[in-house]
């Protein structure tokens, strides 16, 4: 589920440039069947393979993926964004605005992904 829901985020973010009226609902799919997946995978059975010295470092990165679980979601919700949208004094959202969050995103799964592995050896 986890795999299917990244594919997902992935195609619709590569397709959102054509503009397809389904491209944000895919996008929106994708990013719940890659929570729920990410979220039911538990930090149990990540922290009993952490030796003991790396337990609070992978508490950390465990956190530290659920914070890039709150930024995938809000970029789905700022894809739906179909022109430019005022929110409050000065503040707007484009029809690209969903690209911070997803960024912020990519980057937090890269390092605790690559960070977790590591770790785990």
């Amino acid at each position: 589920m986890e795999m299917g829901g990244e594919f997902l985020v992935v195609f619709c973010a590569l397709l959102w440039i054509t503009r397809m009226l389904w491209v944000p609902y895919g996008f929106a799919l994708g990013t719940v069947l890659f929570s729920i997946g990410r979220l039911a995978q538990g930090s149990e059975s990540i922290l009993a393979e952490t030796p003991e010295k790396n337990h609070l470092t992978m508490v950390r990165l465990i956190r530290q993926r659920n914070i890039g679980i709150l930024f995938l979601m809000l970029a789905s919700a700022a894809m739906f964004v179909k022109a430019p949208m005022h929110l409050y004094e000065g503040i707007y959202l484009f029809r690209s605005s969903w690209l911070i969050p997803f960024i912020c995103f990519t980057v937090f799964e890269v390092y605790t992904t690559f960070r977790m592995s590591h770790l785990t050896k």
